[in-house]
């Protein structure tokens, strides 16, 4: 059922395999099950808070013996985590390649990775939340440049102004109606 492929939706979809059903999740989540197959999807952006708390979920059922492993590391590969043009970064040095620290190709959301540059270890869960987190971060720096721009060009264009009021209603002052 996923048709987007991001940390996201794979996260989504462990949870939801070991809640047992789409509807369980749902009602961990406090979400209609709609809502959730949305996010599952990719049709809808999931909540960074909403995310948050299935990423302890997750931590919390392994805690428990489940086996959520995640395929991020393959072979010895390095794991890097993506959402959208971020990666995940090492607090320590900035690198973008981590590894299994257990000697395994398994990697759980309370295993510990290690960055490959300078052996700086981190929980997987924390390194994804982070990441989350500062995706979150991006896309409001983001829209509040987008914001910028497109007020400076406002400002600067006659032309713009002018076909802007033409499509805002008018205001009224208060009390102007009351008559």
């Amino acid at each position: 059922m996923v048709l987007a492929d991001t940390i996201y939706t794979r996260t989504l979809a462990r949870a939801a395999e070991a809640q047992g059903s789409t509807q369980a999740l749902a009602t961990l989540l406090h979400v209609p099950e709609n809502t959730l197959l949305r996010w599952m999807s990719g049709r809808a952006q999931m909540p960074l808070q909403a995310f948050l708390k299935l990423i302890e979920v997750l931590a919390e059922y392994e805690k428990k013996g489940a086996d959520t492993t995640i395929d991020e590391s393959k072979d010895g590969a390095p794991i890097t985590l993506r959402m959208g043009e971020l990666l995940a970064r090492c607090a320590k040095c900035d690198g973008t390649e981590f590894g299994a620290t257990d000697g395994t190709n398994r990697v759980t959301f309370t295993s510990e990775v290690a960055c490959r540059a300078c052996g700086e270890r981190v929980i997987y869960g924390n390194l994804v939340a982070q990441l989350a987190k500062d995706a979150v971060l991006h896309s409001r720096t983001m829209s509040a440049h987008r914001a910028r721009r497109q007020a400076a060009m406002l400002k600067s264009s006659p032309k713009l102004r002018a076909l802007r009021e033409k499509s805002m209603p008018e205001k009224k002052p208060l009390g102007e109606d009351a008559e």
